[in-house]
């Protein structure tokens, strides 16, 4: 289906935010409750590049790759 839902749920003040995929294809964002609005889009902004550049499916690089992409794909 390709839909992205977004889900706020309290999570540890450590983790803002991230990305499943699941069985149906969709895309399932959880944002961090805790944070500000604006502290909440760019988290949306951040987990969106993970979609874009598919790193929900490449095994080729690593996390701390991954990231670096997302941060530098919405500044």
């Amino acid at each position: 289906m390709d839909s992205i839902i977004v889900r706020l749920v309290d999570l540890p003040l450590a983790v803002r935010g991230a990305v499943r995929e699941d069985e149906n294809g969709d895309y399932n964002v959880y944002i961090n409750a805790r944070l500000s609005d604006d502290q909440r889009v760019s988290v949306f902004q951040h987990e969106l590049q993970h979609i874009r550049r598919g790193h929900l499916d490449d095994d080729t690089k690593t996390v701390e790759e991954k990231e670096m992409e997302a941060n530098y794909g919405h500044l």
